[in-house]
């Protein structure tokens, strides 16, 4: 073969090369058709993503530097461009993407490892499942069809040990300042979708310890993430209930503060404290478990009726203006309405300020005052015994009622520390996605501060007992809140 021959062989077989592994990775992502397991991001997309995601947050955040200082902000940026140089599986981009977002400790800017499961590819086949850390093991605490005791302690699935898994689930995990008894709360939840999104095996088995003290090793059935999305059980909808038991101890489940409707709300907790009333209930329970927050107005509604000494809210809204907060992103009906009303009203007022603010340009940071005093419709107030109950995921605005809750001294604090401290909460957060990757990613727009604290508390909120389900409350599906209470349930109509 002469040497021109060989030259255009070797030429050809580079060029093919190159085409070859210049697939291997893709520039954009359709995360919907197909499995984020099985696809590669390209350094430039990756590069570009990053840029994007921190030119977001310092237009859109109202302070990223609150809980941090600009240069750990700076220093997760550049450690997130290094570890993005090369190639990178999505979940892999995935885990670069959460530490840097969450190094603001702004439970409201976060990226949610959830929406690669559920917002994702629908056909992918995977084994829902809850564990339950207690005394530094993992305990089953729900799986699908129930094909596996409850109460059993988990060693390993497929590859994860239960340590390394729950490692995984913690650098995913978003957090509030310093609240790390919730984080760790809240990883442990999140083991089971972490483990979902990341498996690369086209089977589940789970490894446990029996009550004999036997090792076994399960392969477990499996189900579509179309199929689990209808399941009820994984998803619980429901927003309040309660029940009055026969000790006419009355007990308020919320279950989250971001109603279908806010007016039909309003009508079920009135009609709950009018209950109350009419059956002269010596306490009540308020329990907040697992209610991520929602609508200020929806919280404020519930402490109407327990503020017996007319307290009123002071709280500062720390602004920044931008195409993302909240009067850009008013219909234009209500902008209309919002305009209208401003030019009329009292030139001292929360409308004026706020309006003022309004015109601002883009950039511009402000502080606004609002003083007022929560009412409820019927103008009642409950001023008997009260209990609160929170936990790990009790967030946003369940934290700003925890902190209203212990700060004027409204009863007695259970369970495990909330996602949130007595210095309020950002939030109104703006959803983005990045543009090759395709991740959503939330920025907060707005941070609430309790006028009191002014300077920043970064300790979660502690209970004052702490109460969490052991392995006998897994077992026998007790609420061990309601147990320490001596509660048993007694259903009212509603």
């Amino acid at each position: 073969m002469s040497f021109i021959k060989f030259s255009f062989l070797v030429i050809g077989i580079l060029f093919c090369s190159n085409s070859f592994w210049s697939q291997s990775c893709n520039e954009y992502l359709n995360l919907r058709k197909v499995a984020a397991t099985e696809q590669k991001l390209c350094a430039d997309a990756m590069n570009n993503d990053l840029i994007q995601l921190h030119d977001a947050i310092l237009e859109i955040h109202p302070n990223p530097f609150i809980y941090i200082k600009e240069e750990v902000f700076l220093t997760a940026y550049k450690k997130a461009l290094l570890a993005s140089a090369t190639e990178k599986s999505v979940t892999e981009f995935a885990q670069i993407i959460a530490e840097f977002v969450h190094s603001i400790k702004d439970s409201h800017t976060n990226f949610n490892v959830r929406d690669l499961l559920f917002g994702g590819y629908s056909k992918k086949l995977i084994t829902p499942f809850y564990l339950k850390q207690i005394d530094k093991k993992f305990y089953l605490e729900e799986i699908l069809n129930d094909q596996l005791p409850v109460g059993v302690e988990v060693l390993k699935v497929n590859q994860f040990k239960a340590d390394s898994l729950f490692k995984l689930s913690q650098s995913l995990s978003l957090i509030e300042a310093d609240a790390f008894d919730a984080q760790s709360e809240i990883s442990t939840k999140m083991m089971g979708i972490v483990f979902n999104v990341f498996n690369p095996q086209p089977f589940v088995s789970l490894t446990y310890v029996t009550e004999k003290g036997d090792t076994l090793t399960n392969l477990c059935e499996r189900t579509t993430v179309k199929k689990m999305m209808r399941l009820k059980k994984w998803f619980d909808l429901e927003e309040l209930n309660y029940f009055i038991n026969e000790n006419n101890v009355a007990v308020l489940t919320i279950k989250s503060f971001e109603p279908r409707n806010l007016n039909k709300f309003k009508k079920e907790i009135d009609y709950f404290f009018a209950q109350v009333k009419a059956k002269n209930c010596q306490q009540v329970v308020i329990d907040l478990r697992d209610n991520r927050g929602g609508l200020i107005l929806a919280q404020e509604y519930v402490i109407s009726h327990l503020n017996k000494e007319n307290v009123p809210q002071k709280m500062n809204y720390l602004y920044r203006r931008s195409k993302f907060d909240r009067f850009s992103s008013l219909p234009f009906y209500q902008e209309w309405q919002f305009q209208k009303r401003a030019r009329f009203a009292n030139p001292n007022g929360i409308l004026t300020k706020e309006f003022e603010f309004y015109k601002s340009p883009f950039g511009t940071v402000k502080t606004i005052l609002y003083d007022y005093l929560p009412r409820n419709n019927e103008n009642q107030v409950y001023s008997g015994k009260c209990t609160l109950v929170i936990n790990g995921f009790s967030m946003s605005a369940s934290a700003m009622f925890a902190s209203w809750f212990r700060d004027n001294k409204r009863g007695e604090i259970l369970g495990t520390p909330c996602m949130g401290s007595m210095s309020g909460t950002f939030g109104n957060s703006a959803v983005i996605r990045l543009e090759h990757s395709q991740l959503p990613i939330m920025i907060s727009t707005l941070k609430f501060t309790p006028v009191k604290y002014s300077e920043m508390v970064f300790n979660s909120i502690q209970p004052d007992k702490w109460i969490n389900a052991g392995i006998d409350d897994l077992k026998s599906k007790e609420d061990p809140v309601l147990k320490y209470l001596g509660i048993k349930k007694k259903i009212v109509s509603q």
